[in-house]
């Protein structure tokens, strides 16, 4: 079962803006794309605050094996989920909602 962790808007520029949201957490992000220094390095990169922008993660284009949809594979990480990464799903959604929404990013705990 996929967890929903945040809404998302697609900007012109192919950039995304919107929130991730925990129990704990609720951060502004925006993930912007960026220019591959090699085939491991990502395609995006994910920043938080406002005004001055700190980079909290990546994100890696990825085709879906059942659908052939594109999704970012994307790593976050802050002090306050310690030494662990979230890692999430961005994929867009059938239909953008009233509020502008196009993507949510998807969580699937892994089995332990």
């Amino acid at each position: 079962m996929a967890i929903t962790l945040g809404a998302f808007t697609k900007l012109a520029d192919d950039s995304f803006t919107g929130t991730l949201k925990t129990l704990n957490v609720t951060a502004a992000l925006t993930i912007v794309p960026v220019t591959k220094n090699s085939e491991n390095a990502p395609d995006h990169r994910v920043f938080a605050g406002a005004g001055q922008r700190y980079e909290v993660g990546a994100g890696w284009s990825q085709v879906a094996k059942s659908s052939g949809e594109t999704y970012l594979n994307l790593k976050i990480g802050a002090p306050e989920f310690g030494p662990n990464w979230v890692r999430a799903r961005l994929v867009k959604l059938d239909r953008p909602g009233e509020d502008g929404v196009t993507h949510i990013a998807l969580w699937e705990p892994r089995d332990r």
